[in-house]
């Protein structure tokens, strides 16, 4: 089937994800953070680079009344690192806008120790427990990669503290995985997979994926074959839910030639691409070289504004997912985040900068409920069902699985060139309950709603 040139987009987190996502997987600093990857197909990404606002070396001196330190894990130096400061960034401003300047909560100094945790689930225990033990951390927030998301849940839930994971879009976190000390402080892909699955139907019934073989790349692949699969379409490659539709990759691929080859082998209408990090840019161009647009639609997510800029310049008048974009919307915290990141940072906040920010306010909304009081039992009660307003409008912490359910985006891109990274249009605000996904914690728990 011959058609015009069409990319959807659905990431992630995660992004970053960019899943960062987490797909995803996103990410703040102390100092100025290092670069994005080699790969870095994106210069324009100041914002990608700047240091953040919270210094953490520079705490409030702990007052009287003690300090509630939260351990800030990010990417800075890994295959996700363009998502690290996005993160950083986004959290600075949030906890700015959430004490009022003044970061205190409850008479109590906000302290923050930020760990490079990368891409490896291994750093991502040490450094979590680090947090935990050396600093004193009575809190944890981040990553991007989902993959060292699922593995500080786990460090959290040894510990009895509250973890906010913002932006890894596995849905395991809040799905098989579950466990009570972990919340989202960001949307899941399953999410991504609801807002364009209905649109994706309509293109072809004939599907193929390529996502990266890590947990975000597995857990978004899943989601899409559960969506797609409902709706009527099928897979050509692996059309079970082991296989999910999916050709996997290696993160760190740069040549995706024999993967490529494979799609086209599978005489496949529609692809749905899910990847993150560095390797995105060349996956496109290889794509374009070796005729991937002239056979299939290729759907795919809507990721940062450097990508945008450098990766998708053939996509003009392409309609997908996006995560977020500042220019979308108009209310009070989407205003303080954008000027704030503008006058801070030179640059207007980017993909993962918004549930940075939520992260901040999700953390002061629950202590200034406890009074101060970081203790996990007060924490998961003032967290569990909060509503709250943020960069995107009201969100619902769903208090049987702790996602976060929020607006969900459908976009137009209309160009890769405005100098203030005006690049999309909004086709379509979904409501939260338009893109709730279905409650996954494991039976035994018996917390899913009947």
């Amino acid at each position: 089937m011959n058609t015009r040139p069409r990319p959807f987009m659905t990431r992630a987190a995660f992004a970053a994800v960019a899943l960062v996502l987490a797909a995803c997987q996103a990410a703040a600093p102390t100092a100025a953070p290092t670069a994005a990857p080699k790969v870095d197909p994106t210069k324009p990404a100041a914002a990608a680079t700047a240091a953040p606002m919270v210094d953490p070396t520079k705490p409030a001196a702990a007052a009287a009344g003690g300090a509630v330190t939260i351990g800030l894990l990010t990417d800075r130096s890994a295959s996700l690192a363009i998502y690290g400061p996005m993160l950083e960034n986004g959290f600075a401003i949030g906890l700015d806008y959430a004490t009022k300047g003044t970061m205190k909560v409850a008479g109590k100094d906000i302290k923050i120790v930020i760990k490079d945790a990368g891409d490896k689930p291994e750093t991502g225990i040490t450094l979590a427990r680090e947090a935990i033990e050396k600093d004193g951390a009575k809190l944890l927030a981040g990553v991007a990669s989902s993959a060292v998301a699922l593995a500080v849940s786990g460090v959290a839930k040894d510990n009895k503290i509250v973890y906010n994971a913002c932006p890894a879009a596995s849905p395991d976190l809040t799905g098989k995985s579950f466990n009570e000390y972990t919340f989202r402080a960001s949307r899941t892909s399953v999410q991504d997979a609801l807002t364009m699955g209905g649109a994706l139907v309509q293109m072809g019934k004939k599907f193929v994926q390529i996502a990266p073989d890590n947990a975000f790349g597995r857990g978004s692949a899943a989601g899409f074959w559960a969506t797609v699969k409902a709706l009527g379409g099928n897979f050509v490659v692996g059309d079970d839910d082991k296989g999910v539709g999916t050709v996997f990759a290696p993160l760190e691929t740069t040549d995706f030639t024999p993967y490529i080859n494979q799609l086209l082998d599978s005489k496949a209408e529609v692809l749905i691409v899910t990847w993150a990090g560095a390797g995105f840019v060349p996956m496109f161009q290889q794509m374009q070289q070796l005729g991937v647009f002239k056979n299939m639609v290729v759907a795919t997510g809507m990721g940062d504004n450097a990508t945008l800029k450098a990766g998708y310049g053939t996509a003009t008048g392409a309609v997908g997912v996006s995560v977020y974009h500042y220019s979308l919307f108009n209310n009070a915290e989407n205003d303080y985040l954008t000027k704030q990141h503008k006058e801070k940072f030179k640059t207007p906040p980017d993909l993962f900068a918004e549930c940075g920010f939520n992260t901040a306010v999700m953390l002061v909304k629950a202590l200034e409920a406890t009074g101060g009081d970081p203790d996990a039992a007060k924490m998961i009660k003032a967290l569990e069902g909060m509503k709250f307003n943020g960069p995107k409008g009201e969100y619902t912490v769903r208090p049987e699985d702790h996602v976060l359910l929020q607006p969900m985006p459908l976009v137009k891109l209309n160009n890769t060139t405005d100098a203030d990274f005006k690049f999309v249009e909004l086709v379509k605000l979904l409501k939260p309950e338009e893109t709730a996904p279905p409650c996954a914690v494991p039976a035994e728990l018996n917390r899913c709603k009947k």
